[in-house]
């Protein structure tokens, strides 16, 4: 080995290098750092473990205020002031920054290629809520999310999808043949764990919240918190004493129907709005929650009822889209439009023991299928085929 020079990051010279675009890893207390800021990092940080292992270099161009990740080459971009800058840079300087670096391959973390880009390509392709479920975003998203995720898809090499069910909408709803498009299940990380009771209890006194139910990601139209809202006054009639509901997570588009409804249903007292949860704080609010609620109209994979299940913590969550394939018979399904439904299935898991420990054991054991390493070594599996085919 000693004479193969090595490359900044600690690779060997000659080893293919991939770039990865990380340009939506977001800072915390925004709504941005949700489910895509927690894929590109994981990944990044599992990437980056295994590299040296896997034979690939790996340079990942990441927003000014992110740490370096162990076995990835950090450059940092600019953080655009505004959205329209972001995409200017990756569609005009990020080509041109990766062939000065020597890419190989180059993965759009989220969405998006730069159209300039020749060589082999990846793109993660989340969902396509733009396209199933319109009215959950602004005109402008819709447009901007079509046209990157139609585009990218059918110029790069392969496309990663993060469920079978995201991976039939891009078939379907981009013209993508199934051959070139590859489901790479995200993971969970270890610090979503059971909590002792003792624990829980002391959480929970600490944050004057007392018993309640819980439902974590970003408030928008999507998430269908309007008829969470609903349901819960239901079990409010039904249930003395009631817990709590604790919204948690960052306001996103249109969450000022949420707030309107909740002062419309007279819950200003009994609906906690937390706003964004520290990444510090976050498992603690899982695992000591009486249950976890997800309505989520659409979903490309649902990582909070992951997240949940991991914590021992039991669920209900949606019968559509991703969810069902998460889930997989570890928690209660309910139809995301039903609102005397969902206050039953809080009613029932609420008050049958047994049934909250059912869960609790079947959420664990599913939770364990899934990790970052295994995404990691998937991802760099892809890789390696996008190389040998290019």
């Amino acid at each position: 080995m000693s004479g193969c020079a090595r490359t900044g990051d600690g690779a060997l010279a000659g080893q293919p290098r991939i770039g990865l675009a990380a340009l939506l890893l977001s800072p915390e207390g925004t709504y941005r750092a949700a489910g895509i800021n927690t894929y590109s990092a994981q990944l990044l940080r599992a990437l980056g473990e295994l590299a040296s292992g896997q034979g690939l270099a790996l340079t990942a161009w990441v927003p000014g205020e992110w740490a370096t990740f162990p076995g990835v080459r950090s450059i940092p971009a600019p953080q655009a002031r505004s959205v329209v800058g972001r995409i200017l840079w990756e569609q005009l300087v990020l080509p041109v920054r990766a062939r000065q670096e020597g890419v190989a391959l180059l993965h759009g973390l989220a969405f998006s290629l730069p159209l300039a880009w020749k060589e082999a390509s990846v793109v993660t392709i989340f969902d396509l809520s733009f396209a199933r479920v319109p009215q959950c975003h602004s005109a402008a998203r819709r447009l901007y999310l079509r046209l990157s995720a139609l585009l990218s898809a059918r110029r790069a090499s392969a496309v990663v999808a993060i469920s079978q069910a995201t991976k039939a909408d891009v078939c379907a709803l981009l013209g993508v043949s199934p051959g070139k498009v590859r489901v790479i299940y995200c993971g969970v990380e270890e610090r979503f764990r059971p909590l002792p009771e003792w624990e829980k209890e002391a959480f929970r006194s600490g944050k004057g919240v007392g018993r309640y139910i819980l439902f974590q990601g970003t408030l928008e139209p999507r998430k269908n918190l309007v008829r969470l809202l609903r349901a819960y006054a239901l079990v409010r009639r039904q249930l003395r004493p009631c817990p709590r509901l604790v919204l948690a997570g960052a306001p996103g588009w249109g969450y000022r129907e949420v707030l309107a409804e909740r002062a419309r249903l007279g819950l200003e007292t009994d609906v906690l709005l937390t706003g964004f949860i520290p990444s510090r704080e976050l498992p603690f609010w899982y695992a000591a929650a009486e249950c976890f609620v997800f309505p989520s109209l659409y979903e490309g994979f649902g990582l909070p009822v992951l997240q949940a299940m991991a914590s021992g913590t039991p669920v209900i969550t949606s019968n559509a889209s991703s969810l069902p394939e998460v889930a997989a018979g570890a928690a209660i399904l309910v139809e995301p439009t039903a609102e005397e439904a969902l206050a039953a299935a809080m009613v029932r898991l609420l008050q049958e023991r047994e049934l909250q420990q059912e869960l609790v054991a079947k959420g664990l054991e599913r939770a364990r299928s899934f990790s970052w390493h295994r995404a990691a070594m998937q991802t760099a599996e892809l890789y390696r085929d996008c190389l040998q085919s290019a």
